[in-house]
């Protein structure tokens, strides 16, 4: 067994609890101010500005820390308040900030601060690349993604050089941390904001294929983490922190967990070699659970036992499914007072066919991704990827390859591939959607821009990466009007997804599989088009990768098109149109579309009504232009 010592970190949101969950043996406590935490919704919970002074003195009495969440997304109209909290954490002591926007790592390098960071489990970390990028700026400790194996947090061990953190217990997500936006698109209630309205625990009927779940259950709805058996492994693997989940929850329930898991570290500390799971600790757990227990992706990718199909164990349901809103012809302003100009038009494809129909069709910049998507007939390979450099670099147009929003430390080990094609100086450039990749294509020399799955809501986090070398950022798809608009105002490169279909969630879970009794996957996302159903009978598409992730998108697809000249005046430059999954006669009707556009726009003038109504002819499934515009704010 490795050689370190570890820490039990426990959540409070209320005094009483902070108080029983120290009795009980917690090591550290982590918990909230007021504001920009994550677990804001009840006024109730989470410590005013006296209390924080106050648990600070509480826990340094006692020999504990205390470690305080900024960790949401933040827009610019915050940045100044923040910087106030931040030198008010520092000036009373806290032990570290966990953060997870890279809004406040700028910050904290500005204002010159001491206090620790420690990356949030929102941050999506999960490969030692990630890790080793956050160690070059100032963070001490890093929270890992629940969705890496154990494997994984050894191998993460082995090859980087923060304290690392791991969820041992408690509430699980169906999708990847940081990258669920669905609660977004619905309502413009924010998870990574700490405002969801858990679209995952909602009723669906799943599509595809005859038989199992054809009548709706709870097809998203996680079980909860429990650890408690695997406290050895863990530890061995190099995990430091052990965390409990949970700062909404009572004081006599955290105070139970604590204690469980505390014995259980303080006798594998004593008695390494001879410990044993107490299996009657472990009863009581399960006796005292909220929704029953799974071991998440520890071992392998959760399965259908891992989901709570009823809903009886459910603690509540903040909401259901509702109607959904989508556009229509009156969403449309003709406007005679048009200012500023699109620059670039960049289209992301997904496979040759779609790329050979449009290079020669006057866009700037053509994407490539590289998620190999399952259901995109004639995909990407090597050599198809190196065909298609060859031909952009001997026409006029640029093109970029994109890495996928999630790259895990096993998928790491791929991605290097890309940056060795025989070609690759032709290439133009490389778009990473998570700190790891950024890190890898940065030592590789290579142009890099950020996608939109890097979360980039406001302009300290901007500035933070350009400053890192990044040449252009692509925006949030969850910024609305005013926020995008004070980002734009900044005058950094600055790109925006104005068309494309929406993932809300990308989940570890194969939906596709839960059809079947089968534990080993057989590719059954290819026997027909699976989807989820609500209530109103609304669509959800799920798309599968070659690693079994399920990609699971909103009903209607964003169009922005109605607000170009409105961004355009307010000094968007740079525009892109996610086309991967559209066949190629729509790709290319979309791009004479926005062309046209575009050319009226350069022209002084927007008389774009028949173009719009097209859209909406060529998108029968909808439209829709939230979360930026919603139907109540126009």
């Amino acid at each position: 067994m490795t050689d370190h010592k570890v820490e039990l970190l426990a959540p409070a949101g209320k005094w009483d609890v902070l108080e029983r969950v120290v009795t009980a043996g917690a090591d550290a406590v982590y918990l909230g101010g007021k504001r920009f935490n994550m677990r804001a919704l009840r006024s109730d919970f989470n410590f005013s500005e006296q209390e924080l002074k106050d648990a600070v003195n509480y826990l340094h009495q006692r020999d504990k820390k205390l470690y305080v969440t900024v960790n949401n997304s933040y827009y610019d109209d915050e940045i100044g308040d923040i910087k106030n909290y931040l030198v008010f954490l520092q000036e009373i002591g806290v032990d570290a900030l966990i953060v997870q926007d890279f809004g406040i790592v700028n910050l904290h390098h500005q204002l010159g601060l001491s206090i620790p960071l420690h990356a949030s489990v929102q941050m999506g970390v999960a490969s030692s690349k990630a890790v080793n990028f956050l160690a070059g700026h100032g963070f001490t400790r890093v929270i890992l993604s629940k969705n890496v194996s154990l494997v994984e947090i050894k191998d993460i061990y082995q090859t980087s050089n923060l304290c690392i953190e791991y969820f041992a217990h408690g509430d699980l997500c169906i999708s990847h941390a940081g990258q669920c936006y669905m609660s977004s698109f619905a309502a413009g209630e924010s998870g990574n904001r700490g405002r969801c309205i858990k679209p995952c625990r909602w009723q669906y009927s799943l599509q595809g294929v005859e038989g199992k779940f054809d009548s709706p259950a709870y097809l998203l709805a996680h079980n909860d983490l429990c650890l408690y058996s695997y406290l050895e492994e863990l530890i061995d693997a190099g995990v430091y922190s052990f965390k409990i989940e949970g700062r909404m929850r009572s004081g006599e329930y955290l105070s139970r967990i604590i204690r469980a898991y505390r014995k259980a570290l303080d006798e594998i500390t004593a008695n390494p070699t001879s410990y044993t799971t107490d299996q009657e600790q472990l009863i009581e757990l399960q006796e005292h659970r909220v929704r029953d227990f799974t071991t998440g992706n520890l071992f392998t990718r959760p399965g259908i036992e891992s989901i709570g199909l009823t809903g009886e164990r459910e603690p509540f349901f903040p909401t259901t499914a509702f109607k959904l809103s989508r556009l229509n012809t009156d969403d449309y302003v003709d406007s005679s007072l048009v200012s500023g100009e699109i620059s670039e038009l960049t289209v992301k494809v997904g496979n040759p066919e779609s790329f050979k129909r449009i290079y020669t069709s006057g866009v700037d910049n053509i994407i490539i991704g590289c998620e190999s998507i399952r259901q995109i007939n004639g995909g990407w390979n090597k050599k198809s990827l190196a065909e298609a450099i060859d031909i952009a670099a001997d026409s006029q147009v640029n093109i970029f390859l994109e890495t996928p929003r999630i790259v895990t430390q096993q998928d790491m080990q791929n991605l290097p591939e890309i940056l060795h094609l025989k070609n690759r100086e032709k290439l133009d450039g490389i778009i990473v959607n998570d700190i790891g990749s950024l890190n890898l294509v940065k030592q590789s020399g290579i142009t890099v821009r950020t996608g939109y799955g890097l979360n980039i809501n406001n302009f300290a986090a901007a500035e933070f990466f350009q400053e890192n070398g990044v040449d252009r950022i692509t925006t949030s798809l969850e910024l609305e009007n005013s926020n995008l608009r004070s980002i734009l105002a900044c005058g950094l490169e600055v790109e925006v997804m104005v068309h494309g279909p929406l993932c809300g969630m990308i989940s570890d879970y194969c939906l596709a599989r839960s059809k079947s009794e089968e534990q080993k996957c057989t590719v059954y996302c290819r026997d027909g088009k699976y989807a989820l159903k609500d209530a109103y009978e609304q669509i959800y598409l799920i798309r599968t990768d070659t690693n079994c992730r399920n990609y699971i998108f909103y009903p209607y697809d964003l169009c922005l098109f109605a607000q170009i000249p409105q961004l355009a005046a307010a000094g968007l430059k740079y525009i892109r149109i996610d086309a991967q999954y559209y066949d190629p006669d729509v790709v290319l009707d979309l791009i004479l579309i926005y062309q046209n556009a575009l050319h009226d726009l350069k022209n002084g003038q927007w008389n774009q009504k028949d173009n719009f109504c097209k859209l909406l002819e060529i998108f029968p499934r909808g439209l829709t232009s939230a979360p930026l515009i919603r139907k109540q704010d126009q």
